[in-house]
């Protein structure tokens, strides 16, 4: 059993880890619990938020950051946040969105901020 961390420290410790955490388990094993529910709980009575809300909020949150960026191809930032491919980050985005990868990115910065906003005024 790992030591652990923590749940102060777990946003930023999926910050770090967020190409290999995709599921709160695999959230809840980096951070050392053996129960994700455990996890879960600490979690939420740490934060006032489910950790399966925040973990959408944090992808979504950086894939929007490396599409504005453009120094990616769609399919490297599908990979890099463990999406499978192009496609799969295309209905991911517009699930979570309502808009495309493309259109993210012709987006102004204004608009970013209040998509994501709206997205994740239930997180904060």
């Amino acid at each position: 059993m790992r030591e652990k961390v923590d749940v102060a420290n777990s946003v930023e410790i999926l910050n770090e880890n967020l190409r290999s955490v995709a599921r709160v388990a695999e959230w809840a094993e980096v951070m050392g619990y053996d129960c994700p529910k455990k996890f879960a709980r600490c979690f939420l009575k740490h934060y006032y938020e489910r950790p399966q809300a925040y973990l959408k909020y944090a992808r979504v949150k950086s894939i929007v950051s490396d599409l504005r960026e453009g120094n990616l191809s769609n399919f490297k930032i599908a990979i890099k946040h463990g999406i499978p491919d192009e496609v799969a980050l295309n209905k991911f985005v517009n699930y979570h969105l309502g808009c495309s990868p493309t259109c993210v990115k012709r987006m102004t910065a204004e608009q970013v901020k209040t998509c994501i906003g709206k997205f994740g005024s239930k997180v904060r």
